[in-house]
């Protein structure tokens, strides 16, 4: 599966926009790809000519988090912050935000 298949990046100013289809997050191979494609544009320097202060994940379209999703959120943060990045989720529905309160990843 490609890239543009499962990560979609929109930057305005210093701040990005990623987002992905909804279901995919929760499938273990597209989860997995999706955070690889995304700890990938960090470490391979897409935003080097850009700088990037903030990246907001879109979780619109949500309605649950697998432990493949929770896995792969988890991975994008590690790797966000290894780089001096701040990553938001946007859009969480209450189920998936009461899923990281539960397991206090909130």
């Amino acid at each position: 599966m490609s890239k543009a298949e499962l990560i979609q990046v929109c930057v305005k100013g210093t701040e990005a926009v990623v987002s992905f289809p909804a279901g995919k997050l929760n499938q273990f191979e597209s989860a997995r790809g999706i955070a690889g494609d995304f700890c990938e544009l960090i470490e391979n320097g897409l935003f080097s000519s850009h700088p990037i202060v903030d990246i907001k994940v879109d979780l619109r379209g949500i309605d649950r988090i697998s432990s493949a999703g929770l896995n792969g959120l988890i991975q994008m943060n590690s790797k966000s912050r290894s780089h001096g990045v701040r990553m938001v989720l946007l859009n969480v529905p209450t189920t998936v935000l009461e899923v990281f309160k539960l397991t206090r990843i909130e």
